[in-house]
């Protein structure tokens, strides 16, 4: 009797199905990489290279905005890095020792943990934070321009939309702050819902539950960046779960289903981010008050007034502060362009979009200003109310930032006019289709050309050598001294470097034991200076002599301290052995 064969089918896949298998799966991602999406990014990514040649130049060594609020944000990123490869505790990073949580002091950037996963040190956390600026406004471009699109624009219409959420002046006054500038989620996040659902200004098509999960996903991605932008999106996110679940089921148990596990991911990620937060609030009770909101809200002239940082108002009248009260005047400029703002006001007339969706829109627009204004539109009548009543309102001081929530609008409007004025040019005129394509482009490079940025640069100040060896040397948690708000965002910056246990840190939030230690240190070496570090378990003190004030420290005498001093370079250790 013969040997009896194995079937061909339990004989694995033949070489020519593995080939017909890998040709699919190359031009699935032949037609991604080549679709209106990927080329939007395309071209937003490239505008964002442009407008930002110099980082793109000297990516380790130039940072845009200055050495404060940018250099925060390079350490968080850097130990997002830290915890991906080393592991730990996310929440409780080496600044504000011996602070718990301290992580969850201010937006922790979590959702740049990819651009995380590769580099150690200074210099790469400075080309880390710089790709992820980069890509922040290209992002923005390409979600706008998504949304619009799937809306019902035209692609001119919606190249205009991208250009006026990535870079209209509001926008570019916030260069300092990563998280807030990372807005690319939020429009993402409303297109893949819009286009599972088959939602549009103009109609409905096929809904696509892939892209509704996706959504949710996105709109989670969106709010680990941030509180700061991410706290009035989860409100909206509620808004539209709502809307979805009362309209959903007539779509079908796929789409039911597809928002039922999207919605419930995104619950789930907004605990994990919201646990640490309410962790903080317990333990240092940080709140704001109404005086801050006070203090930041901009004034009405503020919608018309541009940032220093705007290439093409920089010398007009729209570049008068004068008006604008201090501090922080960056946060109270709150102009959206004037392109957008003409053409958002025609598009209430002439418009592609049905009158209630341009009535909506016009609706959120006036919503958003009055709550931008803070306490400077009817006493802040409107706001107050949500602090009072909205979880995590009050946690926000300055109301200026929702300008983000007038500008969405504002550019919809105005791609609805543009998309009209494409099909009455096209229906009464003779004008070849090129040509009118061309006319149609005009806004988006004149809303562009609004938004061309005048960004000042500095140096990445680089680890003195001295530092660097005391960072490798010291296992025990140090003090770096001067203290003062520049040279503790450099400290976090040097922190990268091996990340020792400082007691130093910054933040929009100061623990208790950060307040005690600075305010006791500033005589050091002193008796009282050396018993608060000693009850917080801090026996070494770096002097930096070349930073402000730092030969003054250096130059104090230690006689009957239990202190040994050691002076090396540019640097004094202070040993407390008592």
């Amino acid at each position: 009797m013969g040997a009896i064969s194995a079937p061909d089918a339990v004989s694995g896949p033949s070489k020519d199905t593995q080939r017909v298998r890998w040709t699919t799966v190359a031009g699935r991602a032949g037609r991604l990489f080549r679709s209106e999406g990927a080329v939007a990014f395309y071209f937003g990514l490239l505008i964002s290279l442009v407008f930002n040649f110099r980082i793109v130049l000297n990516p380790r060594s130039l940072i845009t905005g200055g050495l404060g609020d940018p250099l925060l944000q390079t350490w968080e990123l850097a130990w997002l890095h830290h915890f991906a490869t080393e592991g730990g505790d996310l929440w409780t990073a080496n600044q504000f020792y011996p602070a718990v949580d301290n992580f969850a002091f201010t937006d922790s950037l979590l959702g740049y943990l990819p651009l995380s996963l590769f580099g150690d040190g200074q210099y790469a956390a400075v080309f880390r934070y710089n790709v992820a600026f980069v890509l922040a406004f290209a992002l923005a471009f390409t979600g706008c321009y998504l949304l619009a699109k799937q809306l019902g624009s035209s692609w001119q219409g919606a190249a205009l939309a991208g250009v006026v959420f990535a870079w209209a002046p509001w926008r570019l006054a916030h260069l300092h702050h990563l998280n807030v500038v990372s807005t690319g989620g939020i429009a993402l996040a409303l297109w893949a819902l819009a286009r599972g659902h088959g939602y549009s200004f103009r109609g409905r098509t096929e809904a696509r539950p892939g892209w509704i999960f996706a959504g949710w996903l996105i709109a989670a991605w969106q709010v680990s960046i941030g509180f700061a932008i991410g706290l009035p999106f989860v409100y909206l996110m509620g808004v539209v779960g709502l809307v979805i679940a009362a309209t959903a089921w007539r779509r079908g148990l796929r789409v039911v289903a597809a928002n039922a596990y999207g919605a419930a991911a995104f619950l789930v990620v907004m605990w994990f981010l919201i646990v640490p937060y309410m962790r903080v609030l317990d333990t240092y009770g940080f709140k704001r008050t109404w005086r801050e909101i006070q203090v930041f809200s901009p004034p009405v002239n503020g919608l018309w007034t541009t940032p220093y940082e705007t290439w093409l108002w920089v010398e007009t009248i729209f570049n008068d502060h004068s008006a604008i009260p201090e501090p922080g005047i960056g946060e109270k400029l709150l102009f959206p362009g004037l392109v957008v703002v003409l053409l958002a006001v025609i598009g209430l007339f002439v418009s592609a979009w049905r009158v209630r969706v341009r009535a909506l829109l016009a609706s959120v627009v006036v919503v958003s200003v009055v709550l931008a204004l803070g306490v400077n539109f009817l006493d802040g009548a409107l706001y107050q109310f949500l602090w009072d009543h909205l979880p995590g309102w009050n946690a926000m001081r300055t109301p200026g930032r929702l300008m983000l929530w007038a500008i969405l609008p504002l550019a919809l409007l105005a791609a609805g006019a543009v998309t009209e004025f494409g099909r009455l040019l096209v229906d009464r005129t003779q004008v070849a289709l090129q040509l009118i394509a061309i006319y149609l482009l005009v806004p988006a490079l004149a809303a562009l050309l609004e938004g061309i940025p005048r960004w000042p640069h500095v140096e990445n100040p680089g680890i003195p050598p001295d530092v660097r060896r005391v960072f490798a040397e010291t296992r025990e948690p140090l003090l770096m001294l001067p203290i003062d708000e520049t040279s503790e965002f450099t400290y976090l910056l040097w922190s990268t470097e091996g990340f020792p246990k400082l007691a130093n840190g910054n933040s929009g939030n100061f623990p208790p034991q950060y307040q005690e230690i600075s305010e006791a240190t500033k005589n050091f070496p002193d008796q009282r200076s050396v018993d608060v570090l000693k009850h917080y378990g801090i026996r070494k003190v770096v002097v930096i002599k070349s930073r402000p004030f730092g030969v003054d420290f250096a130059a104090r005498p230690v006689d009957g301290l239990p202190i040994d001093r050691v002076e090396s370079g540019d640097i004094v250790e202070f040993t407390i052995t008592g």
